[in-house]
């Protein structure tokens, strides 16, 4: 007779206790398993704002809804209780006032099924920046150009139980064009800067705001892109660039030398900085250049006497690769002395 040894003896007995372990784990899990809802849920909105119409549907597979009795709650309150009631609708309250929904559908093949919806209202209001020129002082909003470089901040408004929840502690989901940014996203980041894509016209960002995993609002904003311009200012020895005295279409010189700046309105700020814009002149059909032409100053002068008429036009191109697209040009029609007759002087680049 063969006899098992000790160990062996051990071993085996340790792993028949291993399989059956394994099997009640297994059953116990089975028996922990929870059927999928039968019933799908559409919200629209998903995350509705203050004072806003929220509809709510109801569908389920196959036709058990249609022989259902449906309740639904509102705060508490029974407010729609019909045979087949799949549709409720109701408006929401002011800022962190909430709304609970309760449905419950009482259904003669499966059952009780019961669902709740929460609903706190929250306001997200979106800005955004451009890193594009403007000159000094300049009061407006500089406006963004294809390509240019973006930043939009979040600015959201969510209470919870009367409390006012800081940006610092909600976490920001953004999408850019409907695709999400998981690179940007994250708690305490109410801030998106990006480079524009330069073959758009247009930029839609959107954000969803969440406390914890519970979303509690959602923004969006379309930012159209804008063409950069170029606008003449006169150049006062003394005072400057005269920024008050823009210069369009015709205008009327009656100083035998002037300088004047060509600003160029929303190109990239880098670009700008970083000289690679060109300025390319050109004076009665003839390509004219000057000591600080390649910086937007030109200065003409009269030679002779009388008055005369000149023809100048500008073509500004960025010549940085993300920014390509962006390009300006501008003319003026410029008179010098009194007009007495159609003669034309002659004006040199200087």
């Amino acid at each position: 007779m063969e006899f098992a040894h000790p160990k062996q003896h051990h071993m085996r007995h340790k792993y028949i206790y291993a399989i059956i372990t394994l099997m009640v784990c297994a059953s116990i899990a089975h028996a922990q398993s929870i059927a999928p809802d039968p019933v799908q849920y559409t919200v629209i909105p998903e995350n509705p704002g203050p004072n806003q119409t929220v509809s709510i549907q109801v569908q389920g597979v196959g036709q058990f809804l249609g022989n259902s009795d449906i309740t639904w709650q509102q705060n508490g309150t029974t407010v729609d209780s019909a045979h087949n009631q799949m549709t409720f609708s109701f408006t929401t309250g002011g800022v962190g006032v909430g709304t609970r929904i309760h449905l419950r559908i009482n259904s003669p093949t499966q059952g009780i099924i019961q669902h709740d919806f929460v609903f706190n209202p929250s306001v997200v209001n979106m800005m955004w920046e451009a890193d594009t020129y403007t000159p000094p002082l300049y009061k407006g909003k500089g406006l963004y150009s294809a390509g240019s470089p973006l930043k939009v901040i979040a600015y959201p408004t969510v209470l919870i139980g009367g409390a006012l929840i800081p940006s610092s502690k909600l976490s920001f989901q953004w999408y850019r064009n409907d695709d999400l940014q998981p690179d940007v996203s994250g708690l305490g980041k109410n801030v998106y800067s990006f480079n524009g894509d330069q073959l758009q016209t247009e930029e839609d960002i959107s954000v969803t705001v969440y406390s914890g995993s519970v979303s509690v609002g959602r923004g969006s904003i379309t930012i159209p892109t804008s063409d950069p311009q170029i606008i003449f200012y006169p150049q006062d020895p003394l005072r400057g660039e005269l920024l008050g005295q823009g210069l369009s279409g015709n205008a009327s010189l009656t100083q035998t030398e002037v300088t004047l700046k060509a600003e160029p309105y929303y190109f990239a700020n880098t670009s700008v900085r970083n000289g690679r814009i060109t300025y390319a002149w050109v004076l009665n059909n003839q390509d004219v250049t000057g000591p600080n032409s390649a910086q937007g100053l030109l200065t003409l002068r009269q030679t002779g006497e009388g008055s005369g008429v000149a023809s100048l036009s500008l073509d500004v191109q960025n010549t940085q690769s993300s920014t390509f697209a962006q390009a300006a040009s501008a003319g003026l029609q410029l008179t010098f002395g009194k007009q007495t007759g159609s003669a034309l002087s002659n004006f040199f680049g200087l």
